[in-house]
């Protein structure tokens, strides 16, 4: 079963109107088949679509190889628990129409402190949605645990583990916006509900004005050389726009609370005249429009988004005849 999680995100103000979107998905390269490409070849990476992919391959002679960055595979073993098998993902099966997808791993500096993973692109991107699973190695590792590493809950069951993505989003050196997502959480009271991702699941990743984004993996099985779980987590079918119009926001006054809401928002325009509100999703598709509406002081206007699927909106009205726009949150 592939599995779909939605993030909200907090973005600058603006009307998107994109072209249709595009993907990332490595069928741009090739392997043979039970295969995987991690750098060997000294490239220090590899291309698909707009993305590059950096690698560092170190040989340290008889036999003795390392790499970090990225690499890609196809291969599917979901019961091997070895370092050998940190090339397969743990669903046991490429995603539907994909039959390669990348492997990120994270090193460590100095200090034990985890490098992120980044992924560079040729051109300003909007990135929509990406998929993922667990490395095998990984999950397989967290469920049994190895002479390194613990099995996540203990002996118990009880111990509250956790393994996570951080999913990070720049604009040159700033961050634009950071996602979270467990692979694999044993938090929770009742112990049948804890987890280790398997299937294929898809983060919807809705930012704007990309030029890189940063994976960032973190445990709690850490000890005095860092963290003991295996630093792999597969993924594939990175969904994007290039084409972006932003009509950027016109007023640094907020007229609507509480913001983020649920539901019902509150109008506020002083003593201005709203002439006309209209309501734009993420992809500038208008949504909704209100009667003109004319308020005298503050809470004299209700918007009920209660029916609005969770996400981010930009909200475009006159005051006093001028146009700007605002945005607002619906959780």
């Amino acid at each position: 079963m592939l599995k779909k999680i939605v993030f909200c995100a907090c973005l600058s103000s603006g009307i998107f109107q994109s072209k249709a979107q595009q993907v990332i998905n490595f069928e741009d390269l090739s392997l043979p088949p039970d295969s995987f490409w991690n750098g060997s070849d000294m490239s220090g990476g590899f291309n698909s679509n707009v993305a590059h992919f950096p690698n560092n391959f170190v040989d340290y002679g008889g036999g003795f190889t390392a790499w970090d960055g990225f690499a890609y595979s196809n291969k599917i073993n979901d019961t091997l628990q070895n370092f050998t098998n940190m090339y397969s993902c743990f669903a046991g099966h490429q995603l539907s129409g994909s039959g390669i997808f990348g492997v990120s791993y994270n090193s460590f500096d100095s200090n034990y402190q985890v490098i992120p993973t980044e992924i560079t692109f040729s051109g300003d991107i909007t990135p929509l949605s990406f998929w993922v699973t667990n490395s095998a190695f990984t999950a397989l590792t967290i469920k049994n645990g190895d002479s390194f590493s613990k099995k996540f809950g203990g002996v118990s069951g009880d111990d509250p583990d956790w393994f996570r993505l951080d999913i990070i989003c720049y604009n040159g050196a700033i961050v634009i916006d950071t996602f979270h997502f467990y692979l694999a959480d044993y938090r929770f009271l009742n112990n049948a509900q804890d987890y280790i991702v398997k299937e294929w699941t898809e983060i919807n990743l809705v930012s704007a004005y990309v030029t890189k984004i940063a994976f960032l993996l973190s445990s709690s099985d850490t000890g005095a050389y860092g963290m003991n779980t295996p630093a792999y987590f597969c993924f594939d079918n990175l969904y994007w726009n290039m084409s972006i119009n932003i009509l950027e926001n016109k007023s640094s006054v907020s007229y609507f609370y509480p913001n983020p809401t649920t539901g019902k928002v509150s109008v506020s325009s002083g003593n201005s005249s709203i002439s006309k509100i209209e309501i734009y999703n993420m992809f500038g598709e208008k949504v909704y429009t209100a009667s003109p509406l004319s308020l005298g002081r503050a809470g004299d206007g209700l918007l009920d988004l209660s029916d609005f699927p969770s996400g981010i909106y930009f909200i475009k009205m006159k005051i006093n005849g001028t146009e700007t726009y605002q945005k607002i949150v619906k959780n």
